[in-house]
């Protein structure tokens, strides 16, 4: 198994309809979230460092993506996350509790 996030670890859309889901990688935090504004329901990707999470990290810290509200748009947040990680993966080095 590949070490990254993978697609089957954010579930199906449908689960997204009634709550949001918090997960972690290699000390980079993320949540993803039903975002409904006027006829248009997005998927918010959140990503911040460790440890804390999304209610105790101040918001300068946290950088969100939407994305469609499909698992289609699942597919393209599981591709940014990994490549979210790729990128800044020095920033989440030290961020986990040991």
């Amino acid at each position: 198994m590949e070490n990254s996030i993978q697609r089957t670890d954010l579930f199906n859309i449908r689960f997204y309809e009634k709550t949001w889901f918090h997960g972690s990688f290699c000390g980079m935090h993320y949540r993803i979230e039903k975002i409904a504004g006027g006829e248009e329901t997005k998927l918010r990707a959140t990503v911040w460092p460790g440890p804390y999470n999304f209610d105790h990290t101040a918001d300068d810290l946290k950088t969100s993506v939407l994305f469609d509200f499909s698992n289609e748009g699942l597919d393209a947040v599981t591709e940014y996350l990994n490549g979210y990680f790729r990128e800044h993966a020095e920033e989440f080095k030290g961020t986990l509790l040991h």
